[in-house]
């Protein structure tokens, strides 16, 4: 499971989330699920050319129906290997709800899919820190500017505190080729105290055709725009793999070690008494 988190709005977290949740699905070849937790202005269905239903509000509003069956009716198929639940609730109807809803989905979306990709406003962090704990992998986006920086810095150290067995990548997007920068690259790795692992190039052709024909980015991107996203669905995969061997190793080596342990305790000579 990865959660991808911009730190301000508008950096564009949801573009990556959703090319993320296309990725794992179209070139992967696993079946994916993109939860869009905006419940109120989402665009993970917008960004597909989907309706998206009332999947997301249902199981907000009725958490005690949420199981495999209620999954596979409230998913909206974007492909054969894509599935999305989303929601447009009315903004003059506040969605009051505990977070067990949330924890049922994610549940149900890991017995049901291979890979879930949740798209998780900064807002829903803060009032449902549990939403973290089942990821594997945070992608925090980031643009490099002064307030991306300082809310970069914050969320960074959230997930160090929160969720510390998560894997972090940092995402730097719409960076602009050869303009002028409010923070320099330099400067803002020097501040969060670690390096951007991607960079997304800022391509507003690319974005206009993108919405346009209602597919995600990496759908349509080629050559050099390609390669940033081709580096993230495998820095995914890789730490889902390491979280998914560590996991095992801890199952199946626990109690031999221990074992192990006590045997070289008894092994060793005793002391001759003096």
């Amino acid at each position: 499971m990865s959660a991808v988190i911009g730190v301000r709005g508008g950096v564009g977290a949801s573009t990556i989330a959703t090319s993320l949740a296309w990725l794992l699905g179209e070139r992967s070849h696993r079946s994916t699920a993109l939860l869009d937790l905006d419940v109120h202005f989402g665009t993970g269905a917008l960004a597909l050319d989907l309706e998206p239903g009332r999947g997301l509000t249902d199981a907000i509003e009725n958490p005690s129906r949420i199981d495999g069956l209620f999954i596979e009716r409230a998913m909206v198929r974007a492909n054969e290997r894509l599935s999305v639940l989303s929601a447009e609730a009315p903004i003059h109807q506040p969605l009051i709800t505990d977070g067990s809803a949330f924890f049922h989905l994610q549940e149900e979306m890991r017995n049901a899919f291979e890979s879930t990709v949740m798209d998780l406003p900064r807002h829903m962090l803060i009032q449902h820190p549990h939403l973290v704990h089942d990821a594997h992998v945070a992608v925090v986006v980031a643009e490099l500017t002064l307030a991306g920086t300082r809310d970069a810095i914050r969320i960074l150290a959230w997930l160090k505190s929160n969720a510390p067995q998560t894997k972090v990548i940092v995402v730097a997007n719409g960076v602009p080729n050869g303009g002028a920068l409010e923070i320099s690259r330099k400067d803002f790795e020097q501040s969060i105290e670690r390096n951007i692992d991607i960079v997304f190039p800022f391509d507003g052709k690319l974005a206009a055709q993108s919405a346009k024909l209602g597919k995600p980015l990496a759908e349509i991107a080629a050559g050099k725009m390609n390669a940033p996203f081709n580096s993230l669905v495998n820095m995914v995969l890789s730490h889902a793999s390491e979280e998914g061997a560590g996991a095992d190793a801890d199952k199946s080596g626990g109690s031999k070690s221990l074992v192990s342990n006590l045997k070289s305790m008894l092994a060793k000579p005793k002391a001759k008494a003096a």
